[in-house]
């Protein structure tokens, strides 16, 4: 096989896995329904992934790191920092569309070492960045003064166990909606009624 047919039948794989593992978690899916999504063989599978396991975590991976390129893309535009909040809202919304309630409960709750360690070094990577920047709009009036950075980090930390309530989750007939309101909760309710620009 040819590096370009190799490489066209990873990425055929990594778009099924994440079309797949998206809709109905990682553990439903098989490797032959990933083929057969991905319309490649299972010889091409394993030339490309060691299993199912190595799938899903270059497919997070990938997730991840497009989602933290897009964050930083917007925040290094010149923009006022409401607009860039924003815009880091509608990022997080139009990325988790197609995410099943099923799939985010397998990648929290995972017992993959692996797969959970790149996790949490993802997470507080994730975490030391915004809170840099938050900390810098702070110090430039953007967002209150008066809020300390440490309860910041903690209510972002406590965002992502509301996605595991399921008290909280039923009262939203689409999860997406619950995202946005959490996140629009948050971050709207940081900032100074006087915003600067």
């Amino acid at each position: 096989m040819t590096g370009s047919k190799k490489k066209n039948g990873r990425q055929l794989l990594l778009g099924a896995g994440r079309t797949l593992f998206w809709k109905y978690g990682i553990r439903r899916i098989s490797v032959e329904e990933v083929c057969k999504s991905a319309g490649v063989s299972k010889m091409t599978f394993y030339r490309s992934f060691e299993n199912k396991e190595d799938l899903a975590f270059q497919v997070l991976k990938g997730f991840i790191t497009e989602g933290m390129d897009s964050y930083r893309a917007v925040m290094k535009q010149d923009i006022p920092f409401r607009e860039k909040i924003a815009k880091v809202i509608a990022l997080k919304h139009q990325q988790s569309v197609d995410i099943s309630q099923e799939f985010i409960q397998e990648i929290y709750q995972s017992t993959d070492s692996v797969l959970s360690a790149y996790i949490e070094e993802s997470r507080k990577e994730m975490l030391s960045e915004i809170m840099y920047d938050l900390f810098m709009a702070q110090q430039n009036g953007w967002i209150r003064r008066d809020t300390k950075l440490e309860f910041i980090l903690y209510m972002l930390n406590s965002l992502n166990d509301k996605m595991m309530d399921e008290r909280f989750l039923s009262m939203y007939e689409d999860k997406h909606d619950a995202i946005m309101d959490l996140t629009n909760f948050f971050f709207y309710g940081i900032f100074p009624s006087e915003q600067p620009e």
